[in-house]
């Protein structure tokens, strides 16, 4: 038989102690009070309506996994929008439509000429734009310079680069994606982009 449920309190969250017991309800009227703020905030961040909605339920139900760790610190609401912040960026990382351009970098260096080879001024303008990156490259923080050297010109993985450096991949990956950002900077700078 179906059981009824009682109404959701507007502008009442739910109780810590009821979500953590398991209370359905407690989940449910969650759900209810936060689904839509959650919704436009993953909205603003990956501009993807049904992705957002996905995004949401992910949220909810990477929290109802988490709801014994939640220790009470910050609002409930504030936990939920910091777990749907990291849904969304990782949706971002492993997305093909915001994948960053992972050989920019390199594809720079690398620039072939439409001609043969032989033409002087194709020669001397790839020779210049190699010079004005590598430039750009030194002019980096070690830190950004080294993660550069690794991904982009030695062409090794994110993981190996990470044993290298002593860092986890995810550290890797934001200081490429900050180094390439400002080497794209450098460059549209210096090449008129």
């Amino acid at each position: 038989m179906y059981k009824r449920t009682r109404p959701c309190e507007a502008g009442t969250s739910p109780s810590v102690q009821a979500l953590k017991r398991g209370d359905e309800q407690a989940f449910r009227c969650l759900v209810e009070q936060e689904s839509e703020r959650l919704r436009r905030f993953v909205l603003k961040i990956i501009g993807d309506p049904d992705e957002a909605q996905n995004i949401v339920q992910e949220t909810f139900a990477e929290a109802y996994r988490q709801i014994d760790d939640f220790r009470g610190e910050a609002k409930l609401s504030t936990w939920l929008f910091s777990i749907a912040r990291h849904q969304a960026y990782g949706f971002l990382r492993t997305s093909d439509r915001q994948r960053y351009l992972e050989h920019d970098t390199i594809d720079y260096i690398n620039a072939s000429s439409a001609g043969t080879g032989s033409d002087t001024y194709d020669a001397v303008n790839h020779n210049e734009r190699r010079g004005i990156v590598h430039d750009a490259i030194r002019e980096l923080p070690d830190h950004y310079q080294r993660v550069v050297v690794l991904r982009d010109l030695e062409e090794h993985s994110t993981k190996e680069a990470a044993e290298k450096l002593g860092l986890t991949p995810g550290n890797v990956r934001v200081r490429l994606h900050r180094a390439r950002k400002a080497l794209k900077d450098h460059l549209c700078r210096r090449m008129e982009c």
